[in-house]
C-alpha cells in the first residue's frame, strides 16, 4: 500500500470506548488503544473537574493574572522564572508515538467535553467559569504535561532554602561567635542526623555504594587539578544582605509559602504509608494502606479512575490532571509513594559583570545568561513583558543586578520531568518487583516509592537523581557558581535506599529519614531526628504480633488522632512534675499521665476531651519560647517556635508535623554549652507552670475544665499553590482536625483474591451547574472520611455492567501516530 494511502487508512480508523461509572461516579475506560484509553480518561475528568483543571493548568504555566487580575501577577512571574517550557516541548517532541498518545488522547478528550459544554452552556458549562467571567481553554499535550510538572515536580521536588539558611547561619554567628553560632546551626539544621527513625531497619542498607563513588569522583577531580586545571575556592557563598528583603524575611518567618514563596500560601509535609508482609499480617499475603497528604481541597486534590486496555488493567487515583494511576493496584501489584525529601537541588551564586549584568562569571569568562522574554497577560489591563534568566546551572530564581549578583537554581531532575511523569504512568503495567523497581529508577524527583504483591512480597526505594557535590560544598547553603564548584555528576539509583522484604516484615513511613548514613534535607523548616511522628506507626505496628487488614486501618487512623509531639516529652515531663513540691505542677503530672496522646471530641460539643490537649499544647509553646529567645535574634526566632499546631483561627490546611524547633529541642537540651541538665529540667518546669497559669486563666483551676476548642480540618477553594480552584462558599470545616491523607487507600492482597478500598473525600465531581445544583458526586465521600469509612475500589467489569448507573459510549477516529 502507498505511504499516503496507509496515513488515510490510519486516519479513518475508529474506536470504540466505553466508560462505567461505579456508585461512587468514579469512571472506569475500557479502550483497546493507549490514545482511545486516555481520550475516555480526560473526557471522563472535564465532565467532573473542568473549572479545577483550568486553574491547575494556568497555576502551573504563570497564566493566572489573565483570568484573576493583577493580584496574581508576581505569582505569574515566579512560576515563569522556575520551568522551562522549551525543555518540556523538546522532551514531548522527541517522545514514541504510544508514549506521545497518552497525552494527545487525554487532551482531545478534555477538549470533546468542552465542545460538548460550548453546545449546551446552559447546563453543562461549571458554575465557577460563569462566576469568573471566562471561559475553558482548550488543551494541548504540553498543558497535560505541565500539570504534572507545576503540581508534583515544582511542588515537592523543588523545595530549597538555602539563601534562609545562610542568613540563619550568619545571625547566630554575628550573636554567639563563629564557633558556637555554627554549632547551633548544626543542631537546628543537621547535615547529618545521628540516631533518626529510619524506614529501612539498620543495617539492610548502607551509604558505603555512594561513598565509593563520590570517592572515585573526587579523585579524579584531584588528578585534573594537579594536571593543571583552576580550580578556585569551593566555599560557600557570602550572604548578600541585598537579597534578604523585608518581604523575603517575613515569608520566611511566618510559614511555608513553597517553593514559590508565595505570600498567604502555607505548605504542609506531607504522607503516610504502611505496608505488611506476610510475615506481619493475619488472613492476607500483604497489605498496604496510603495516605499522601497533599492538603485538603474542594474539588478533591486526587481523582479515582479505572483505566482498562491497551496494556493497562489498573485501578486507583492521582492528583487531579494527572494521565496516571499514582495510588492503586493492577492484577499483581500495588504501589504507593510519600515525599522523600532528598536534598537534590542547589543553589549557585552567580557574580555578574559590573560592565554587562546581563553576563556572569564561570569558569573564568563572563559569559551571557540564556534570556527570555515573556508577555504576561493581565485581566483588565495592559500586558507586561517580563524576562527570565537562565544559566549553565538552571533557571535564574533571584537576579540582583544592582548588587552583581544573581542565584541560580540546579535540580537533579532537570530535564527529566518527562520521564518522571511516565515512570508513574508505566508502573501500573509492572507485574512483579523488577518491573517495579525499573519505573522507581526512571523517577528522578525526590519520593518514596513503595510495593506489595500478590505472594506478600514488600519493598521500599527512595527515587530522585541526586547530586555528588563538590569537596568542601555544603548542601546546606548557597554554593559558588564561578565554575570552581559545580556537581561532581549524579549518583546513580543502585546506591538510593531502598529493601526488599525488610527483616521487620513491614515497612512504615511518615517522610522520615529512609536509610542511616543518608543526608538530611536542606530546609530550615525540615529534618530528620530522633523526635519523628513515624513513631505514632511504628509502636503500634511493633506492639502488634500479626495484624489484619482491619486492625492495619484501624492502627492508621487512630495515629490520625494523636498528639505526634505528646510520647516524646510527656513522660519525661510527668517524672519530673511528679517530683516537685509544686502542688500545681503534681497536679498538671497526673492530668499529663492520665493522657493516651490522642486529641478527641468523642462529645462532639468543638472542644477536646480530655484536658492534656489543652495543657501540653499550651506546655509545648512556652518550652518553645523559653529554649530559643536566649538563643535565636529576633528575625529568625519565630522560625523555631511554632509547635506546629492549627493557626490562630484553630484551622489546619494540611497534616500535622512536629516542627523543626521541637526536633531539635532534645539536642539542644541535653547539650550543656547551651543548657545544663539542671537547667533543662528548670526550663521543661518553668514552662510548665507559665502553661498552668495561661490554662487556668482561661479556664479556671478545675482541670476537668481544661477544654479547648479543637483544631478543624478546611477544605479550601485555593488549589496547591494558594490559587482559587472553586468558589469561596465551598469551603468546608470537619468538626475535627484529622492527621491523615488528603485521600486513604488500602490494598489487600488475599490468599487468592485482591481487595481495595480508598476514600477519596469530599467527593469524585466537583461540578457544579449554573443555576448552582451540585452533582450527586460533589460531598458522597465526606461523611466516610470524617467516619474512617472506606468505600470499595471496583476492578470487575462483569460487576461494573450490572450495577453501573452511568454508562457511556464514545466513537473516536485513532490519529497517525505519525502525526501526533
Amino acid at each position: 500500500m502507498p505511504e499516503a494511502s496507509l496515513a488515510e487508512t490510519r486516519q479513518a480508523a475508529q474506536e470504540d470506548i466505553t466508560i462505567l461509572r461505579d456508585n461512587y461516579g468514579t469512571p472506569h475506560i475500557y479502550a483497546d488503544n493507549t490514545y482511545g484509553l486516555f481520550y475516555g480518561f480526560g473526557y471522563a475528568i472535564a465532565q467532573d473537574r473542568l473549572y479545577q483543571l483550568e486553574m491547575a493548568k494556568r497555576s502551573a504555566q504563570g497564566k493566572v493574572a489573565e483570568v484573576l487580575g493583577k493580584e496574581y501577577l508576581p505569582l505569574d512571574i515566579k512560576v515563569r522564572e522556575h520551568y522551562n517550557p522549551d525543555a518540556i516541548r523538546q522532551a514531548l517532541n522527541a517522545l514514541p508515538p504510544e508514549d506521545a498518545e497518552i497525552f494527545q488522547g487525554y487532551a482531545d478528550g478534555l477538549n470533546a467535553w468542552i465542545r460538548h459544554i460550548e453546545q449546551s452552556p446552559d447546563t453543562l458549562m461549571p458554575k465557577q467559569f460563569l462566576d469568573g467571567h471566562f471561559a475553558p481553554t482548550q488543551w494541548q499535550p504540553f498543558d497535560v504535561v505541565m500539570v504534572f510538572v507545576g503540581s508534583m515536580i515544582n511542588r515537592f521536588g523543588d523545595y530549597n532554602t538555602e539563601l534562609e539558611n545562610q542568613q540563619l547561619l550568619q545571625a547566630l554567628q554575628q550573636q554567639h561567635g563563629k564557633t558556637k553560632g555554627r554549632a547551633l546551626f548544626d543542631a537546628l539544621l543537621p547535615y547529618q542526623s545521628q540516631q533518626a527513625v529510619d524506614t529501612i531497619p539498620d543495617g539492610e542498607w548502607t551509604a558505603q555504594a555512594r561513598q565509593k563513588i563520590r570517592n572515585e569522583r573526587v579523585a579524579a577531580l584531584r588528578q585534573t587539578n594537579s594536571e593543571g586545571a583552576v580550580i578556585a575556592k569551593t566555599s560557600a557563598a557570602p550572604t548578600t544582605q541585598a537579597l534578604f528583603t523585608d518581604e523575603t524575611t517575613l515569608a520566611a518567618r511566618t510559614g511555608l509559602e513553597g517553593t514559590l514563596g508565595w505570600r498567604g500560601f502555607k505548605e504542609a509535609p506531607f504522607s503516610n504509608i504502611l505496608v505488611l508482609g506476610k510475615a506481619k499480617t493475619a488472613g492476607a499475603n500483604a497489605v498496604l494502606i496510603n495516605g499522601p497528604q497533599f492538603g485538603f481541597y474542594r474539588p478533591a486534590y486526587t481523582y479515582s479512575v479505572g483505566l482498562h486496555g491497551a496494556g493497562y488493567d489498573v485501578v486507583g487515583n492521582s492528583p487531579a490532571g494527572y494521565p496516571l494511576v499514582q495510588f492503586g493496584h493492577n492484577q499483581h501489584i500495588s504501589w504507593g509513594s510519600t515525599w522523600g525529601a532528598g536534598d537534590n537541588v542547589d543553589l549557585f551564586r552567580l557574580t555578574l559583570n559590573p560592565d554587562n549584568p546581563e553576563e556572569y562569571l564561570y569558569k573564568g569568562r563572563y559569559i551571557a545568561f540564556d534570556k527570555q522574554h515573556q508577555t504576561v497577560k493581565v485581566k483588565g489591563e495592559a500586558d507586561r513583558i517580563i524576562t527570565v534568566y537562565r544559566s549553565v546551572h538552571g533557571p535564574v530564581i533571584n537576579y540582583d543586578p544592582q548588587n552583581q549578583v544573581a542565584f541560580a537554581k540546579q535540580r537533579g531532575w532537570a530535564g527529566k520531568e518527562l520521564s518522571t511523569l511516565l515512570a508513574w504512568n508505566k508502573v501500573a503495567q509492572a507485574s512483579n518487583h523488577q518491573e517495579w523497581q525499573q519505573q522507581v529508577a526512571q523517577s528522578a524527583i525526590n519520593v518514596n516509592w513503595y510495593y506489595a504483591d500478590q505472594q506478600g512480597n514488600i519493598a521500599y526505594a527512595l527515587g530522585g537523581h541526586y547530586p555528588i557535590r563538590h569537596p568542601g560544598v555544603d548542601g546546606r547553603l548557597p554554593t559558588n557558581g564561578d565554575g570552581s564548584a559545580d556537581w561532581l555528576g549524579l549518583y546513580p539509583f543502585s546506591t538510593n535506599p531502598q529493601v526488599l522484604n525488610p527483616g521487620s516484615g513491614y515497612i512504615a513511613n511518615w517522610n522520615n529519614r529512609p536509610a542511616k548514613g543518608f543526608p538530611n534535607p536542606d530546609q530550615w523548616w525540615y529534618s530528620w531526628n530522633t523526635v519523628d511522628r513515624n513513631l505514632e506507626i511504628t509502636r503500634r505496628v511493633d506492639a502488634a504480633n500479626l495484624l489484619t487488614a482491619q486492625d492495619a486501618w484501624q492502627l492508621m487512623m487512630d495515629a490520625s488522632l494523636s498528639d505526634p509531639n505528646a510520647r516524646h516529652f510527656v513522660p519525661q515531663l510527668v517524672t519530673l512534675a511528679r517530683h516537685s513540691q509544686d502542688p500545681a505542677l503534681q497536679q498538671a503530672a497526673e492530668v499529663l499521665a492520665s493522657w493516651d496522646y490522642r486529641n478527641t471530641d468523642d462529645n462532639g460539643d468543638g472542644r477536646y476531651d480530655h484536658p492534656a490537649s489543652t495543657l501540653f499544647r499550651t506546655w509545648l509553646s512556652e518550652a518553645l519560647t523559653l529554649t530559643y529567645t536566649p538563643l535565636l535574634p529576633d528575625p529568625q526566632r519565630g522560625w523555631f517556635t511554632n509547635p506546629g499546631y492549627g493557626n490562630k483561627e484553630r484551622v489546619l490546611t494540611n497534616s500535622y508535623n512536629i516542627q523543626t524547633g521541637t526536633k531539635a529541642l532534645a539536642a539542644i537540651w541535653s547539650n550543656p554549652t547551651y543548657l545544663t541538665t539542671q537547667k533543662t529540667d528548670s526550663l521543661k518546669l518553668n514552662a510548665l507552670r507559665t502553661a498552668i497559669d495561661h490554662v487556668t486563666a482561661r479556664y479556671g483551676t478545675n482541670s476537668n475544665s481544661w477544654h479547648d476548642e479543637v483544631d478543624v480540618l478546611r477544605f479550601s477553594h485555593k488549589n496547591y499553590i494558594g490559587v482559587p480552584q472553586a468558589g469561596q462558599d465551598e469551603v468546608t470545616d470537619t468538626p475535627i482536625a484529622l492527621n491523615r491523607g488528603t485521600e486513604n487507600n488500602m490494598t489487600v492482597f488475599g490468599r487468592d483474591k485482591i481487595e481495595a478500598f480508598e476514600v477519596a473525600a469530599p467527593g469524585q465531581s466537583g461540578f457544579i451547574s449554573p443555576n448552582g445544583e451540585r452533582s450527586a458526586h460533589y460531598n458522597d465521600q465526606y461523611e466516610d472520611f470524617v467516619q474512617f469509612r472506606l468505600k470499595p475500589v471496583y476492578s470487575s467489569r462483569e460487576a461494573l455492567e450490572q450495577t453501573s448507573p452511568d454508562k457511556t459510549v464514545l466513537t473516536v477516529s485513532l490519529p497517525d501516530p505519525q502525526r501526533i
